[in-house]
């Protein structure tokens, strides 16, 4: 491919930039509480929440402690499947996705108290709401014959959230419950470009190459409420819960290295390394209403299910443009908005679990389902959105944003689980496995006149088959 010196000023201004996916690609939302047990029975624990977890899961199930105690639990995030780029039409070329990330993923502290003869649990816990991992590959101008991408993203981080509430007996066999979260996290990701021009230069032929490599950091910030009551019968517990909507700011700083040779030889104006801070985005959070219900089939046998609501439509996100200090010292900001095309989502769980009474202590096997239910759908309609400056200069530092529009084809995906433990008078042991997949196409080329697109315009499709290994230690005091 030939290319004058005026489209390769062009290329080198767009392509050599950092192009960064919207702040919300590759996140879950999947606000769940923490602990192996209710892992194990699918995450379906709204209207159970009896033990050391209830604080995350429902504030009103704290009710029934009456002991002070301890939780600690350890999780490993382990992301598999594969992004899969069409070269030409029907020719795949496949990479896979790999990664294993473990952390303190729960703790807490339950401390019953009574004021004026009545009783209170207080609860402080930490919670890993949730993980996530994206990976991404992109094919840029280029002058090599190959189409294979030429530029590779990978994020990986997640959303914890500290939790403080109590949970008390408003009437009879109902109790009620109420805890602040405080959200933060970190997302990392990492960006790595290969790219090639040629151009004809006084009848000479040149070759650019450059290699360009980002490290992005986006951290998270937020705050909402969760309101419970719990019914607790003797067979059947009923539980609803109530997040109410806020939110999520993410703060974002890069550091960009950029490597370009000209004939091999590195051309120093076009070699440096470009800093990029406080990139600010706020991500609205819609309200999330749980119901839950656990019934006792016989001693030994407990199943629970629940639903969950989010209402994502209409939900936008929005970024910082400018901001401004007045004289009395005010800070004023200054967002524009988008919307995403988000749909609502309803989230079914399913759980099980059985008591084995053996002579080393009581063995809970556990087994759950749910559905993976996310607010977007396949993506379509590429925005490229520009941050920063733009010139005509070879250094211009301008970002690239790739913003995405989602259709109503809702991605598809399931969630199985296993767990069993091991408890004793003043100590449980519990451990889960959950295997998750699902996938999503992109569309990158489509009519955008009518919106019509089909397998011809089909960029890359995402599969994520990943697993997750839980540990979880309680002891009362």
């Amino acid at each position: 491919m030939k290319l004058s010196l005026s489209k390769i000023a062009l290329f080198m201004i767009v392509a050599l930039t950092t192009t960064v996916a919207a702040q919300e690609q590759g996140l879950t939302f999947n606000f769940f509480g923490g602990g192996a047990r209710s892992e194990g029975m699918g995450q379906a624990y709204l209207g159970i929440s009896n033990d050391g977890t209830a604080g995350g899961w429902n504030p009103a199930g704290l009710y029934v402690h009456e002991k002070t105690l301890m939780v600690f639990s350890y999780g490993v995030f382990m992301p598999r499947g594969r992004f899969t780029y069409f070269r030409e039409a029907d020719i795949p070329y496949d990479y896979n996705h790999t990664g294993n990330f473990g952390s303190i993923n729960y703790w807490n502290i339950i401390s019953p108290l009574r004021v004026k003869n009545h009783h209170f649990v207080l609860n402080l816990a930490y919670n890993r709401a949730f993980d996530t991992y994206f990976k991404f590959g992109e094919r840029l101008a280029d002058a090599s014959s190959t189409v294979e991408p030429n530029a590779f993203y990978e994020r990986h981080g997640g959303i914890n959230s500290i939790n403080i509430g109590f949970g008390t007996r408003v009437y009879q066999q109902l109790s009620f419950g109420l805890s602040g979260n405080v959200y933060y996290g970190k997302v990392a990701t990492e960006e790595l470009r290969h790219l090639w021009y040629d151009t004809t230069l006084f009848f000479t032929q040149y070759q650019y190459l450059s290699s360009v490599q980002v490290l992005d950091s986006t951290k998270y910030s937020g705050f909402n409420m969760t309101l419970g009551l719990l019914y607790s019968g003797e067979t059947v517990r009923g539980g609803l819960i109530v997040r109410t909507p806020f939110d999520l700011k993410g703060e974002s700083d890069s550091t960009l290295y950029r490597i370009t040779t000209f004939n091999n030889v590195p051309i120093d104006n076009l070699t440096d390394t470009n800093y990029i801070d406080d990139r600010t985005s706020k991500i609205g959070i819609p309200l999330i209403v749980g119901l839950g219900l656990g019934y006792n089939l016989n001693e030994n046998l407990l199943l629970a299910a629940d639903v969950e609501y989010r209402n994502f439509s209409g939900k936008l996100v929005r970024n910082l443009d400018s901001l401004k200090l007045t004289a009395a010292g005010d800070r004023l900001e200054f967002f524009s908005s988008r919307d995403p095309d988000w749909s609502d989502v309803v989230q079914f769980r399913l759980g099980a679990e059985y008591i084995l009474n053996t002579p080393i202590g009581e063995m809970p096997l556990r087994a759950g389902f749910r559905n993976e239910a996310l607010p977007f759908g396949n993506a379509i309609l590429r925005e490229v959105r520009y941050e920063g400056p733009k010139n005509s200069s070879f250094n211009d530092s301008t970002r690239v944003a790739y913003i995405f529009n989602y259709d109503s084809d809702k991605i598809t995906g399931y969630s199985i689980s296993l767990g069993a433990g091991v408890r004793w008078s003043q100590v449980m042991l519990d451990v889960a496995y959950t295997y998750t997949t699902y996938k999503q196409k992109i569309y990158l080329d489509g009519n955008t006149d009518n919106i019509v697109f089909t397998d011809e315009d089909l960029k890359y499709r995402n599969y994520w088959k990943n697993h997750h290994l839980n540990f979880t230690f309680t002891g009362y005091f």
